[in-house]
């Protein structure tokens, strides 16, 4: 017997090793990222704005600037690293790995077992189904949402929860809701985890609810009044029925597994599984998959604006019920085996099952990899065809006669000035150019040419 397997911290070992293995495998397959459409337009704005600006946002509850929290990420980066890919998607890779970390931490804090939180945590951190958070920069709300409300679920799950967790995860609930709007249901959650989960649940605590409930219900009604008569093409607007919440839940289910079922088998199913749960008084397995339909709600509604990534925060519902699951597992065997075998077994299983996950992650997103590689090499030739060029004299209009892939003239206006790094330059896109024009681009064959006056 060696000494190695009579470890007692051999599969602990093994899972992080794993699980960092599984996270830098998938991030390699990422690793020509650059700027997107949204970054041009969100680098863009925050280029207008002070540090002083940016700060008094986040702490204005009622701003209406758009996700201060995300764009503060902009801010500082766009100060600090200028037009650098690497830095940018090197912040959202780390704080995928801390999201990653918080999952497997709250998973074990609940479901008591270090092999199904390492289970769970494995399957968010190579997630097939949120591939977009690992190429697009544009998805740092969705990161840094789940990184606030995760630290915030953290605090709240406490064991003997003090006044002062309290407001701490309030205010990274705060945090979270100015990342990205999504988060505001976490209250409910929390509310949900006090009701069906809390040992020690006193009348008293009851007190705890009113500060981050009141944060929600703030931000859920200045959001509401704020999408007041959007128009049924807007991609925020709303269509709160029944049908549209049924159907939404359909295909969200069928992004996540890849199928193509009708919603209303994916409902009965979902239904069905709330009932044995209920019926076994499973409170664990309902407050993960209350979880999952608590965390969608903000989103399930967008008719017209529906992203694979949008399991990022509802995930850890499903990261919960596969814990369990593998907790259901390896409960017999560890009772009936040796220890040493049931380390050493265990650990070559989840090395496997991490090298599994990889793999479908690689094959489902293979397409989508290559079309995104041939889309933002054009924006990197356009980025870096525009700072070749002899500086602007202020208020100088550059003319296009072409322009990169889903480019429309807002958004080349807005990718002309990052790329140069100046607020007082125009972009036009025209099909002639007008006589006397000094700067007369065009966009061919991914490279950005300057014609002769």
């Amino acid at each position: 017997m060696c000494s190695v397997c009579r470890s007692p911290n051999l599969l602990q070992l093994v899972s992080v090793l794993s699980v960092g293995a599984l996270l830098f495998n998938t991030y390699r397959l990422y690793k020509g990222a650059y700027f997107g459409l949204d970054d041009f337009n969100n680098l863009y704005w925050v280029q207008q704005n002070s540090f002083a600006d940016m700060i008094g946002y986040i702490l204005n509850p009622v701003s209406l600037y758009f996700r201060p929290t995300g764009m503060m990420c902009y801010w500082l980066l766009l100060r600090f690293f200028d037009l650098n890919p690497a830095a940018y998607h090197c912040l959202t890779w780390s704080l995928h790995a801390a999201n990653t970390a918080f999952v497997y931490f709250i998973l074990k804090r609940l479901t008591g077992s270090r092999a199904g939180a390492a289970v769970g945590a494995m399957l968010f951190a190579s997630q097939a189904v949120f591939a977009a958070i690992y190429w697009d920069f544009g998805t740092i709300f969705e990161l840094v949402a789940a990184f606030f409300s995760l630290l915030g679920t953290f605090l709240w799950t406490s064991e003997r929860r003090s006044w002062l967790q309290v407001l701490f995860a309030s205010l990274a609930l705060l945090l979270a809701i100015e990342g990205k709007e999504m988060a505001v249901t976490m209250p409910i959650i929390w509310l949900s985890y006090d009701l069906l989960l809390r040992k020690n649940m006193v009348r008293r605590m009851a007190a705890h609810w009113i500060l981050p409930s009141a944060l929600g219900l703030l931000y859920g009604l200045s959001n509401a009044a704020a999408m007041r008569g959007v128009l049924t093409s807007d991609p925020y607007y709303m269509s709160i029925t029944g049908s549209t919440l049924a159907s939404g839940f359909g295909i969200y289910f069928n992004m996540l597994f890849g199928t193509s079922f009708r919603w209303q088998i994916w409902c009965i199913g979902f239904v069905v599984l709330l009932l044995v749960f209920a019926c076994l008084r499973n409170r664990l397995a309902l407050f993960f998959q209350s979880y999952v339909f608590i965390a969608f709600l903000p989103v399930i509604f967008l008719i017209n604006h529906r992203f694979a990534f949008y399991w990022y925060l509802p995930f850890l519902g499903i990261s919960g019920l596969a814990a369990m699951l593998a907790k259901t597992v390896a409960i017999p065997i560890e009772t009936r085996n040796p220890h040493w075998l049931v380390e050493c077994g265990a650990s070559v299983v989840f090395i496997l099952l991490c090298w599994g996950t990889f793999l479908v992650h690689e094959k489902a997103n293979r397409p989508q990899r290559s079309w995104e590689r041939a889309l933002t090499g054009e924006y990197r030739a356009f980025v870096t065809g525009l700072r070749a060029l002899p500086a602007p004299p202020p208020g100088e209009t550059i003319f296009f006669d072409s322009q990169p892939s889903l480019f429309d003239e807002g958004l080349l206006l807005a990718a002309t000035q990052v790329a140069l790094g100046r607020t007082d330059v125009h972009a036009k896109l025209v099909a002639e150019f007008p006589p006397e024009t000094r700067y007369r681009l065009r966009f061919q064959e991914s490279h950005l040419v300057q014609l002769p006056r």
